[in-house]
C-alpha cells in the first residue's frame, strides 16, 4: 500500500513538473508543505486527545528521573514494606511445612501400628 502511494506520488510531481513547467516546482513545493503542515496539525490533535482521554481516566506521566527527596523516601518505605510482607511470608510457610511433616510422622507412625 505504501508502495503503491510513493509511486502515485512520483507519477503526480513527473505530471505536474511536465504540464505546468518552471512552476511545477513551485507548485509541488507549495503542496509538500501543505501536506507536511496538515499532518503536524493532525498529530497535535491527536496528542491532545490523548491528554484529555489520559486526564479522565486518571493516568498520569510518571516523570522518574525529576522526583524530590520525599517522593524516593517514600517509594523505597513502599519496596522495604513489601519485601518485609515477603519475608513473613516465607516464614510462615516454613512454619507450616514443619507442621505438615510432624502430621505427616505421626500419620506414618499411626498406620505402621495398625
Amino acid at each position: 500500500m505504501t508502495l503503491l502511494g510513493i509511486c502515485a506520488a512520483v507519477a503526480a510531481a513527473i505530471l505536474i513538473s511536465l504540464f505546468l513547467g518552471p512552476y511545477g516546482l513551485l507548485v509541488l513545493i507549495s503542496i509538500i508543505f501543505g501536506l507536511v503542515l496538515s499532518t503536524h496539525i493532525r498529530s497535535k490533535e491527536i496528542h491532545s486527545d490523548l491528554q484529555r482521554i489520559k486526564e479522565k481516566l486518571g493516568i498520569e506521566d510518571k516523570d522518574d528521573f525529576n522526583m524530590s527527596n520525599d517522593e524516593i523516601e517514600e517509594e523505597l518505605e513502599k519496596e522495604q514494606l513489601i519485601e518485609n510482607h515477603e519475608n513473613e511470608l516465607t516464614d510462615l510457610d516454613i512454619e507450616i511445612e514443619k507442621e505438615l511433616e510432624n502430621y505427616i510422622e505421626t500419620d506414618d507412625k499411626d498406620n505402621k501400628k495398625t
